[in-house]
């Protein structure tokens, strides 16, 4: 995606999200924009909505049938989306949206690798210290990384923590390579 495409769905992710701020319903924008998401992942309906050749007016004939119950706000997105060949913005416009939310709710989602599984004990460890570090809830993945040989790498949105095996032996080998200097 073009980085002015990127912005501007970070424009329409604002903008929904201070429409539920408003209206104080978090939790059904999330919902109407997930049910989006998914259609306009659907290639048969990505393709008919992206279809020159069908009238607008029947597109929200079919899509008014299928998007029942969805606020009618959120299906206006979807029609504005589609009319200015936008609709590949739509998991974009979710994202940030979820974004916000989580900021609004305290909540920061970190991902931790490790070069062995984690025991239940050890994540919560992991994300009891990375919420006080972050002052947020942390919602916690896992994965796995041989290389690491040890220890974990752990990113909260843009940071990086560092704490991984490998990373203090190429430290350690730096600082003897000035060292010989």
């Amino acid at each position: 995606m073009a980085k002015s495409a990127y912005a501007l769905a970070l424009r329409y992710g604002q903008a929904v999200f201070e429409i539920a701020a408003e209206h104080q319903n978090f939790n059904t924008w999330r919902d109407n924009l997930e049910t989006l998401v998914r259609m306009v992942q659907d290639r048969d309906v990505l393709a008919f909505l992206e279809n020159p050749r069908i009238s607008i007016s029947k597109k929200r004939q079919v899509l008014e049938a299928k998007l029942k119950g969805v606020n009618p706000m959120a299906v206006n997105l979807l029609y504005l989306l589609a009319e200015r060949n936008g609709l590949g913005m739509m998991p974009y416009v979710f994202a940030d949206y979820n974004r916000r939310l989580d900021d609004l709710r305290g909540v920061a989602h970190a991902t931790v690798t490790a070069a062995v599984p984690l025991s239940d004990a050890e994540t919560a460890d992991i994300r009891e210290k990375l919420g006080k570090m972050f002052g947020k809830h942390i919602e916690l993945s896992a994965r796995l990384d041989p290389s690491l040989l040890g220890g974990i790498v752990a990113r909260v949105g843009d940071k990086v923590i560092d704490g991984s095996v490998s990373r203090r032996l190429q430290n350690l080998k730096r600082e003897i390579n000035q060292a010989r200097l």
